[in-house]
């Protein structure tokens, strides 16, 4: 039967089937008063594929374990059902940066780095995340980053950017007697800075500590079990985590042992107003099994403007055998109004320090090498804001302006909100023969909060670098500027 044939066939049968009944004894008064309800087909075939098509269930016949989830936007996209057991958001965020550097001849040349100290742009940051509740007591979240993780091909010459995890975990709330525990790819619990998520960050980069003690390589993340909750009425918060210590960006890692313990404690002596005048003190700290009984300590600068995988180094130990590293971080944070500060010690040991030798072997050992960091930060809203604190993660989270910035076909309208901030950073990488260097960095920056999802941010550093009387030794001067977005 060929095709026009068909579509008359199935014209005539809708046509048939369309028609009023004549002469129904059966149907009520009302019914048969009603006038006939007229049916256009402008193309039958595509009828019946819509007839076919399933139907978008109401709420009703979804039922109690699958209700409708209305979507709201809160600082980006939500979907929530009515009952609140079940939630879904998507997230992301995009950080582009561009980076100036001015240093002495000698410095330029001989940093350590990929492109040491070339002009440039660069994506610091673009990640896309999806989380939500399962059944009121399962969370998840799934992140990835698509500028920080590459493969290198040695043979073809070649490099490729390849997305990697950052948050990648499933999680069980408000256990009896527990609170929560947290299983997968997450962030390990310490340091103050480190919990403050790069979308609410100061500066345009976190302190020479956290890249040498904190970061190490792993990009802040790594795969493990924690376990935390508040107390006192949300004024404290503690945790503890089991990690598999890895200094890959791909949360893998092999070896035998290599596990990390890790802590986390914090109180706030001071909390008035919803937080608009509080002080913060915590610790927090880590044991670990070294990978592969080796260690690197390392710091790049304060802007970067290429991927991190290839920035300049300001500090660098080297790789070096140990045996096991301890760290200690307190940290200190208070906010006063438009006032807020901000201060961390990074102290770490490492047991059994072995320089590496010809064709990689070690050296006597030198017992126990110390390497330290420290930094404090000064900020001020011009425009009246002050930083926010969430309790629930004793951190800092979102600034959202008294008054967007914004504009219509009148002009401009509000101010978003805007801050000047102030950071001395230093890093001491020298110990025992090991020769990492010595960084004293200060940082001037100035914050535009267009609204609570974008703002644009400069900094100025002036970095020393002292690498033990090299030709790298001097000044860098770095101007950087950020365009943020998150949602």
């Amino acid at each position: 039967m060929s095709y026009s044939t068909t579509r008359a066939a199935v014209a005539l049968v809708c046509a048939l089937f369309a028609a009023p009944v004549v002469g129904a004894q059966d149907a009520p008064p009302e019914a048969a008063a009603a006038p006939p309800v007229a049916v256009t087909v402008a193309d039958p075939l595509t009828a019946l594929d819509a007839m076919r098509a399933p139907a978008v269930p109401s709420e009703k016949q979804l039922g109690a374990d699958h209700p409708a989830m209305p979507g709201a936007w809160h600082n980006g996209l939500r979907f929530i059902s009515e009952d609140k057991n079940f939630t879904v958001f998507l997230a992301g965020r995009v950080h582009f940066d561009a980076v100036s550097y001015l240093a002495p001849t000698g410095v330029r040349r001989n940093i350590p780095g990929n492109n040491p100290l070339e002009d440039g742009v660069a994506f610091r940051r673009a990640r896309i995340t999806i989380g939500g509740t399962i059944y009121k007591n399962f969370e998840f979240l799934s992140e990835y980053d698509f500028f920080n993780g590459f493969v290198t091909s040695a043979a073809e010459n070649r490099q490729a950017n390849v997305p990697v995890p950052t948050d990648l975990w499933v999680q069980f709330k408000e256990l009896p007697w527990i609170g929560n525990v947290r299983i997968g790819n997450q962030k390990q619990l310490y340091s103050f800075e480190h919990f403050t998520s790069s979308r609410f960050l100061n500066f345009i980069e976190r302190s020479l500590g956290f890249d040498a003690f904190a970061e190490n390589q792993n990009n802040g993340f790594q795969p493990g079990i924690t376990v935390f909750d508040t107390y006192a009425d949300k004024r404290g918060y503690w945790g503890l985590g089991l990690f598999k210590y890895t200094r890959s960006i791909f949360g893998t890692g092999v070896g035998r042992n290599e596990v990390e313990l890790n802590a986390r404690g914090t109180y706030l002596p001071v909390y008035e107003e919803d937080g608009k005048f509080l002080v913060h003190v915590g610790v927090g700290g880590y044991a670990r099994d070294l990978d592969q009984d080796q260690a690197r300590f390392r710091a790049r600068l304060d802007a970067r403007s290429n991927p991190s995988a290839f920035a300049s180094l300001v500090a660098d130990t080297g790789n070096f055998f140990g045996t096991q590293q301890f760290a200690l971080i307190p940290e200190f944070a208070a906010v006063a109004g438009p006032w807020s500060f901000q201060s961390e010690y990074y102290a770490s040991w490492v047991g059994h320090t072995r320089a590496v030798g010809p064709n990689n072997t070690r050296l006597a050992d030198q017992g126990t090498t110390y390497f330290h960091s420290v930094y404090a930060e000064v900020h001020y809203f011009l425009t009246g804001e002050h930083r926010e604190y969430d309790r629930d993660t004793a951190r800092f989270t979102r600034v959202t302006p008294r008054s967007n910035f914004a504009w219509n076909k009148c002009g401009f309208t509000g101010t978003g909100a805007w801050q000047v901030a102030l950071r001395y950073s230093y890093l001491d990488l020298n110990s025992k023969g090991i020769a990492g260097g010595e960084v004293h960095a200060v940082t001037l920056g100035l914050n535009w909060f267009l609204n609570p999802n974008m703002k644009l941010q400069g900094n100025y550093s002036l970095t020393h670098r002292n690498a033990s009387g090299t030709a790298g030794d001097g000044y860098i001067n770095i101007f950087a500027v950020r365009t943020a977005v998150d949602f």
